[in-house]
């Protein structure tokens, strides 16, 4: 583990990292225990690209039991992704990438190939992360989660959300929320980044906590795409006024413990506020086909999740490899041009 100091204007970084790229243009540095994770550019500012992706969302679920009427991947089924098709991601990024993030349509716990999927990852460098939605979350699960650097559960407010939130936490797994910023959710959004605790229910006339707070890591707040199964489910998408008065308070909270968003959400914070130098170090706008893209079930590579159609897809096979494609598709060069007019937009128009 190698310690490293870098100084990015007057702010100092300094961290332990066991997993390190340099070239022309930038360096990356990374902890593979604790997810810390430098990118700098030679010149002192941050690269626009990177020549592979750092973070890869990968789709090894084809199909979901839960069928959520707000799913933006829609109810769309096809095979889960081959362990082998897995592996030959795994083997043709581990040198750059640092990051696998397992989703696709459905709990990536439940994939039957999961332990090997978690394995193969770690054995080469790459840590994998999840979401789950704790439903029908075994034990032997829980013990391989042990090898990812975290899992996140999704907010469904049930019984199954605050067992697995417990379950993982007293496996000593680092555990984070995924909350919906949605019209509805907005109300909790603002009790969590006031210190209010939104998980409180009322037991013998006392108030009791269904998430322990204390051994929670994080919580993530994701906007709502009005895509897939939500494509009309008008009524969940955030009013501006809502939007403002998030960005105002959020970088500035009184809770206790870490938030984040999404890229998504920050695009849209952004409009309203104007982060200082560390804040600016700790978030960043959409970087889809630029440092992150997804690869479907199927093997379509794709800037983003929620650019999951032909016209950004393009499939990855002996000819066109994820480095061919990363770098000379016209579909990534297209999407990457629109980024560069507007860093803050979102090519897919969400």
């Amino acid at each position: 583990m190698e310690t490293i100091v870098l100084k990015e204007g007057k702010t100092i970084i300094a961290g332990q990292f066991d997993k390190h790229f340099n070239n022309d243009d930038y360096e990356v540095h990374f902890n593979t225990e604790t997810g810390m994770e430098v990118v700098k550019g030679h010149d002192g500012t941050d690269p626009f690209q990177t020549e592979l992706p750092l973070l890869a969302d990968v789709g090894i679920m084809g199909s979901c039991l839960n069928q959520c009427e707000f799913c933006y991947q829609g109810p769309v089924k096809e095979p889960n992704m081959k362990l082998e098709d897995f592996k030959t991601i795994i083997d043709q990024v581990k040198h750059h990438t640092n990051q696998v993030a397992l989703g696709g349509r459905g709990d990536p716990n439940l994939h039957p190939r999961f332990k090997e999927i978690v394995e193969y990852a770690r054995e080469n460098g790459v840590v994998p992360n999840y979401t789950t939605s704790g439903i029908h979350l075994t034990d032997s699960q829980i013990e391989i989660s042990k090898m990812c650097g975290a899992v996140a559960v999704s907010d469904y407010g049930s019984d199954f959300t605050y067992d697995a939130l417990s379950r993982l936490m007293d496996a000593g797994i680092k555990t984070n929320i995924h909350m919906i910023f949605s019209r509805h959710k907005f109300d909790s959004a603002l009790k969590i980044i006031h210190g209010f605790n939104p998980w409180l229910t009322s037991q013998h006339r006392q108030a009791k906590s269904m998430v322990d707070l204390d051994r929670l890591n994080c919580v993530i707040f994701l906007l709502f795409k009005p895509q897939g199964s939500g494509r009309d489910k008008l009524s969940m998408i955030p009013h501006d006024w809502q939007i403002e008065t998030f960005a105002k308070k959020v970088f500035d909270p009184d809770c206790k413990f870490k938030i984040g968003m999404d890229s998504c959400l920050v695009n849209h914070v952004l409009k309203y506020i104007e982060p200082n130098p560390m804040q600016k170090m700790a978030i960043d706008t959409c970087e889809s086909s630029r440092m992150s893209v997804y690869i479907s079930p199927s093997m379509h590579m794709i800037p983003c999740s929620f650019a999951d159609h032909p016209e950004w897809g393009v499939k990855i096979n002996g000819k066109k490899t994820i480095d061919y494609i990363w770098n000379r598709s016209m579909k990534f060069k297209q999407f990457r041009s629109r980024l560069k007019k507007n860093p803050s937009c979102c090519p897919v128009g969400l």
